[in-house]
């Protein structure tokens, strides 16, 4: 729980939790599943666009014959 607080923090954000009960279960399994899905759209992008800087790259070195 700590973890999430101070990555929240650090964007300006804070954590209200309405039912102390759920924390440690729920609200965590939640969260690192959202967690999971913005950093797997993240690298999905990171990666495509190394992708397509390669093959600008192989492009111009290709030669036309």
């Amino acid at each position: 729980m700590e973890y999430l607080e101070a990555v929240l923090a650090a964007q300006g954000c804070r954590l209200v939790v309405v039912d102390s009960a759920e924390v440690t279960d729920d609200l965590v399994r939640d969260m690192v599943e959202v967690f999971a899905s913005f950093c797997a759209g993240f690298y999905r992008r990171r990666s495509a666009r190394r992708r397509a800087e390669m093959a600008v790259v192989v492009a111009g070195k290709v030669q036309a014959p």
